[in-house]
């Protein structure tokens, strides 16, 4: 193996942390029926689907969207399971969700996100993109967001699964 090849790149980094945020977000959204998904937690606490859809479209609007630049994948997943078209409006979307369809989602998303991050090189992360919520930053910030992102709202799902009495993370 030649010096370049044994060099760690920052794009592994990239690739390591997106993995990880997506492996944490599905152990703290498997092992609940959809009664169990949709049911609003105590207090303020949303229900572990919404923070789940919130987390997954995320990583679809950050990287798909605007980091990639081309469409989201949530309106055509959206239409076909009755979900609002616009991400956003998940929060107030009162009918259950599926958690099979979101596991499909997920897949979806999981794997078009660590397409995209194959196809980059570490100048790549310098590049710019307008965000639309923070202004104009790297690609590696727009990267490194979407994951923890993801990570902070998979502890919102293992929180409100483990309120119902079941193992919100296996750690």
């Amino acid at each position: 193996m030649n010096e370049e090849e044994s060099t760690v790149k920052a794009t592994d980094y990239v690739k390591l942390q997106t993995e990880q945020a997506f492996g944490l977000l599905k152990m703290a959204a498997d092992g609940m029926d959809d009664a169990q998904y949709n049911l609003d937690g105590p207090g303020t606490c949303n229900a572990a689907a919404k923070s789940h859809v919130h987390a997954l479209t995320s990583y679809d609007f950050f990287v798909i969207n605007k980091a990639k630049g081309a469409d989201m994948m949530w309106p055509a997943f959206a239409a076909k399971h009755g979900l609002p078209p616009n991400p956003m409006e998940i929060w107030g979307h009162n009918a259950n969700i599926s958690g099979a369809a979101m596991k499909e989602y997920a897949e979806q998303i999981q794997k078009a996100t660590l397409d995209y991050i194959a196809t980059l090189k570490d100048d790549d992360l310098d590049r710019q993109v307008d965000t639309q919520f923070f202004g104009t930053q790297s690609l590696a910030f727009l990267l490194q967001l979407a994951s923890m992102h993801a990570t902070g709202h998979a502890g919102d799902v293992a929180a409100v699964k483990g309120s119902q009495g079941l193992k919100g993370l296996p750690f």
